[in-house]
């Protein structure tokens, strides 16, 4: 079995994310640089490295911020937010009596430590700005 391109994953996942749901998110797609930085933030995310992948995410917002885009940032993170570096599930919280708590999250395989913190940041920063540029990205559809 052939595997995927890394450009064909990028591309697929992106519209798996609503890219071409909107005119400024199908910009994800068409602006070959643009398209470039999702690589490289694909490239930063199997490397498992956190300093890697917050500065794809870095280097994505500088090119949207100098092409007035900003917004589109919520595919950045929501790239990493709907990863497998994220919990599928997350048990209800326990509390054993002892002032402690006990909170389970399933994933999808196993993670470093590196890997559950880039998860850990995408979802702070989709849920923080994320899903505010999101509501923007969507509202001149």
């Amino acid at each position: 079995m052939m595997e995927q391109s890394i450009y064909q994953l990028v591309k697929d996942k992106l519209i798996t994310h609503g890219v071409k749901k909107s005119d400024s998110g199908g910009l994800t797609l068409s602006d070959k640089k643009l398209f470039a930085l999702f690589v490289d933030l694909e490239r930063a995310r199997q490397a498992g490295s956190f300093a890697a992948v917050t500065a794809a995410v870095q280097d994505i917002e500088t090119y949207l911020l100098s092409i007035n885009k900003q917004h589109l940032m919520a595919f950045a993170y929501m790239y990493l937010r709907f990863s497998d570096l994220t919990p599928k599930r997350v048990k209800l919280d326990e509390e054993p009596g002892d002032g402690t708590f006990i909170k389970s999250q399933v994933y999808t395989r196993d993670l470093t430590d590196e890997e559950i913190l880039i998860g850990l940041w995408a979802k702070v920063k989709y849920e923080g700005e994320g899903e505010a540029f999101l509501r923007i990205v969507y509202a001149g559809t």
